[in-house]
């Protein structure tokens, strides 16, 4: 499967490559714009100038560059771009990974609680709070990610950083919270004598165990604060760190300030890349719409689909049964398609299993993309995925069917922390597409998300 069509710089990224500085780099830019083929670009700028400084300095030991992403799928994505750009040699070496497969395995492969019984500890402990099972759920990962063991108690008091208006966390609340499910819960993991995954943050946070000269990190705003410290420890005293990020984009319940992590974050160390590159006009119309009214901060970049450089047909909406959205969606491909040049993404919320028979009984080839770790190489040109895997990725066409209320649950109220999620989600899935993007639901289920496509930015079709 084609990985990018092109990785020249564009005349925006050339003005960044200008500084190659050691220190902290914030990258800022909404969906399309280029951000991680500007920092893969960056990159090899730096590499000039680490190398050389290695050459002065007489050091034998390889330059080392580490690239973290947040999903498995991804990392595979910039793995495949990262080769086009350099060639590892003796005096480079190259780590591309996950946060977790690479703090998890620095500091020994301990043993981590298992998601169902970590959900079920604390599902037992918050049952008395009058609080939904799924917040709880998000919350307490949210606050262990953000604070270190000995600042818990910040949380009491400190902004709700990346989280949504609805449920309202009082100070009682929080407290009771705190007392009756994280407390408890801390003690369950040490008494069992297992680690969660912010456990893993925290040890890489509390030692070093690394030396890296580079570190990129993509989709930093779905990194937790601890995980930010857990990088920064791992570096060079004299080092490049890039952080490229847009918090219009974050799909998990997390946040942080540059502050509390220890960054210093100023003009001359930030930059924002404004261009559309990726989508059409009227793709990026239709996914600005359905989050043009949510909050931005300024590690946020609001979509300007003014900036797009190309046109295209509208986003279709379909409307019907899931298999009959599927039913178009193949015929598009078999008549309009060309799969010897171009991508398309199926990129679902479930209904997998039908979507795959169905492709495979119109002989469509396909490969599952979801958590794989290297990039296909095969000629399949049509990727399945999940919403949260494709982040990151582009595709010519990308169809995103059967959007129900089932499939994508969520609380009450349009500052519902899930709903807002699931409208940033599907958002970004939509960004994915440079040529088209189909979309689908069934009158009757569909979920609130679909209330939000903004009026004429889309064709609605019935089938």
């Amino acid at each position: 499967m084609r990985a990018l069509l092109n990785v020249a710089p564009t005349p925006e990224q050339l003005a960044l490559f200008s500084r190659i500085k050691p220190g902290v780099e914030v990258i800022r830019g909404a969906a399309g714009s280029g951000k991680t083929t500007t920092a893969l670009l960056k990159l090899r700028s730096l590499l000039t100038s680490f190398v050389n400084r290695k050459i002065r300095q007489k050091r034998e030991d390889p330059i080392r560059i580490l690239l973290l992403t947040y999903n498995r799928t991804l990392t595979g994505y910039i793995q495949e771009l990262a080769s086009s750009q350099f060639a590892q040699t003796g005096d480079i070496e190259l780590q591309v990974s996950t946060f977790s497969y690479w703090a998890f395995h620095a500091i020994g492969n301990p043993t981590i609680v298992e998601n169902d019984t970590r959900r079920r500890w604390l599902r037992e402990l918050g049952a008395g709070l009058d609080l939904s099972m799924d917040f709880i759920e998000e919350e307490v990962d949210y606050l262990l990610g953000r604070f270190l063991p000995a600042d818990l108690d910040d949380y009491l008091t400190a902004r709700r950083e990346g989280r949504g208006g609805t449920p309202r966390m009082s100070p009682a609340a929080r407290a009771a919270l705190m007392e009756a499910v994280v407390r408890p819960y801390l003690k369950r993991k040490a008494d069992n004598r297992v680690l969660d995954w912010n456990d893993v943050a925290v040890a890489m946070a509390s030692e070093k165990y690394f030396a890296y000269d580079i570190v990129i990190v993509d989709e930093t705003q779905d990194f937790s604060a601890n995980q930010i410290r857990a990088i920064m420890n791992q570096l060079m005293d004299v080092h490049a760190a890039i952080f490229v990020l847009d918090t219009v984009q974050r799909i998990y319940a997390r946040g942080f300030t540059w502050q509390e992590v220890g960054l210093t974050v100023r003009p001359e160390n930030s930059f924002r890349l404004s261009n559309n590159y990726r989508n059409t006009k009227q793709i990026a119309q239709f996914a600005a719409s359905v989050i043009d009214d949510l909050a931005t901060d300024d590690d946020g970049t609001t979509p300007n689909f003014a900036s797009a450089m190309r046109d295209g047909p509208m986003p279709v909406v379909l409307r019907g049964c899931y298999g009959d959205q599927l039913a178009h969606a193949i015929k598009k491909i078999k008549n309009e398609i060309d799969l010897d040049r171009e991508s398309v993404a199926f990129l679902h919320t479930g209904w997998c299993d039908f979507l795959k028979d169905r492709l495979a009984a119109a002989g469509l080839e396909y490969i599952e993309i979801t958590r794989q770790s290297e990039w296909p190489q095969g000629p399949e040109n049509i990727a399945v995925s999940t919403l949260h895997s494709a982040k990151g990725l582009e595709f010519d066409h990308v169809f995103i069917l059967g959007l129900t209320a089932k499939a994508m649950p969520h609380g009450e109220g349009t500052e519902d922390e899930k709903l807002i999620a699931l409208r940033r989600l599907v958002a970004m899935g939509i960004g994915r597409a440079r040529c088209s993007v189909t979309v689908g639901y069934k009158p009757g289920e569909e979920s609130q998300v679909v209330s939000s496509f903004g009026a004429g930015t889309f064709e609605e079709i019935a089938v």
